[in-house]
């Protein structure tokens, strides 16, 4: 006879070991239910075939599945609810546990778990906010999920303006002094907002002053409702120099005012951007008591999946820890290898190609209630002769490197709590070997005299050798050649250099030449490009 399933962990030598913490707060409850069901060999009548593996224990896909996933993974993802691990909408064990440790640890009155993303977390809140008939002044700069959710709320919705930062770096965000001044007017005529949406934390590392904004809303109209779009600031709580710019931080300066306005703000942390938490983890922490809580959690039943993934949750417990006790350690590490960054390009001439942009020089004016996240650091690679999109698949394809925003010429690195000091060296030598091989390419395909080898393969017979001229003709002649699929490569003349330089059209593809040795691949700079 099998024991009987349980919500409550199992005691003794079977139970998980405690994780570490300090001041009380040291507890996973959520991540230890969940790690107790998956060490039970429970079989389910229910649903969830894959549980345990159970459904691919004969299966040529198996090892597949395995290997992706792992046996810990798949014995994890189970389908248990109510009283056998937790009610996810009405949670009365360890997910409701869990939940009032990250409220504590995030300083909101209540935190609730998503497993579905934070565009789900932006539409309940939404929900929970906004009124049918009223009025929604919106940051222009929102994620597609806001401007989504508002359409269908029948509110009325007037976008305030965004602002470029300037005509030398690409980033643009919200026009804060014309949104206070637009809220303002609308108090004055009569007609308040009711909800107004921010992105605080964008994707570009741009940070909002929410102290002065928040209390500017709240003074002109006490009881306005907000919701902050935190979703890639979620960790800044952790750290003294990040965090006084946060939004429950900022809730918190007003409520210990004399005249605590009763303002209601709902926060969206995507947990996965910035803490070690699963994919489509996020955070919503509300800040208000009463009627808005129990709008929270009606929107929630409206809008989350009813089967949501607990190892997702449990990550978001498991994520909440590391951050309450490591994560001043992890993000003063992130904050020196982002100034480590900024320093070589400025300083080491094989990096010369590269110029940062932002955190020095920009969003500087406090007027515009906006600065830098210094974990970001924004980089011109213009000089380079490629694409920011060329140059995103070489750091790709050549030295498993990602990086996935570009504007313009520049790209965004963000130092992250998962990028350590051999990482970055990792990227600072890629960063080197990129500018000497694009200069090299450059050398050769400028119009002029020749001292390369310039080969179209296939056929592989020279477009020119040592000494003939490269004129616009050529160039041209080597734009057609690649738009028709073949390789180019350059070679200096033997004595010169010993580099063969690839220079497709699409991904990179190295080249393997007799009597030399080959560089990594970087797309040359076609006709008419600086």
């Amino acid at each position: 006879m099998t024991e009987p399933t349980s919500s409550t962990p199992p005691s003794g030598e079977n139970a998980p070991a405690p994780l570490p913490g300090r001041h009380g707060a040291g507890r996973t409850p959520l991540a230890d239910a969940v790690l107790a069901a998956a060490r039970r060999d429970i079989a389910s009548f229910h649903a969830l075939p894959l549980s345990h593996g159970r459904s691919i224990r004969d299966s040529r896909i198996r090892e597949s599945y395995e290997s992706l996933f792992g046996a810990a993974q798949l014995a994890a993802d189970v389908s248990y609810s109510g009283t056998m691990l937790d009610s996810f909408f009405r949670p009365r064990g360890p997910l409701r546990e869990a939940q009032r440790l990250a409220a504590r640890g995030f300083g909101a009155d209540a935190t609730y778990f998503l497993s579905t993303g934070t565009s789900t977390a932006n539409r309940v809140a939404l929900t929970a906010l906004t009124r049918p008939g009223g009025r929604v002044l919106a940051d222009r700069s929102c994620h597609q999920s806001v401007h989504f959710a508002l359409g269908g709320l029948g509110v009325e919705v007037v976008y305030a303006p965004m602002q470029r930062c300037c005509a030398d770096c690409p980033r643009t965000f919200g026009d804060l002094p014309r949104l206070l001044e637009t809220f303002r007017e609308a108090v004055a005529e009569g007609r308040p907002y009711d909800t107004v949406v921010l992105s605080a934390v964008s994707y570009d590392g741009v940070r909002y002053d929410l102290p002065t904004v928040l209390a500017e809303l709240a003074a002109a109209h006490p009881g306005v409702r907000v919701l902050v779009d935190e979703a890639w600031g979620a960790v800044h709580r952790f750290h003294p120099r990040l965090r006084p710019l946060t939004a429950l931080h900022a809730v918190e300066r007003l409520r210990r005012t004399a005249s605590a306005p009763p303002l209601t703000v709902a926060v969206t942390h995507s947990a996965h951007k910035s803490m070690s938490a699963l994919r489509q983890g996020s955070y919503l922490h509300l800040a208000g008591e009463g009627e808005a809580r129990e709008r929270v959690a009606q929107a929630l039943f409206q809008h989350h999946t009813t089967s949501p993934s607990w190892p997702v949750l449990a990550s978001l417990d498991l994520a909440r820890l590391q951050a309450e006790t490591e994560g001043e350690q992890l993000l003063e590490r992130s904050l020196h290898l982002a100034q480590t960054l900024r320093t070589e390009l400025g300083t080491d001439p094989r990096l010369s190609a590269y110029r940062t942009l932002g955190a020095e020089g920009h969003l500087t004016d406090p007027a515009l209630l906006v600065s830098d996240d210094p974990t970001r650091v924004l980089v011109d690679i213009g000089a380079l002769g490629i694409t920011a999109a060329e140059f995103r698949r070489v750091l790709f394809d050549e030295y498993a490197l990602y990086v996935a925003r570009e504007s313009g010429d520049a790209v965004l690195f963000h130092l992250h709590i998962g990028v350590d000091e051999a990482t970055l060296l990792r990227l600072l030598d890629a960063l080197r070997t990129i500018q000497r091989t694009c200069r090299t390419t450059l050398a050769a395909l400028t119009p002029g005299a020749s001292d390369h080898f310039i080969i179209a393969y296939p056929p592989g017979i020279p477009i020119a050798v040592p000494g003939e001229r490269v004129c616009d003709r050529t160039l041209g002649e080597i734009d057609a050649l690649r738009s028709d699929g073949c390789e180019i490569y350059t070679l200096h003349q033997p004595g010169v250099s010993t580099a063969a330089v690839p220079v497709p059209s699409g991904p990179p593809v190295s080249a393997a030449v007799p009597g030399v040795s080959a560089l990594p691949a970087v797309p040359a700079v076609p006709a008419g490009r600086k």
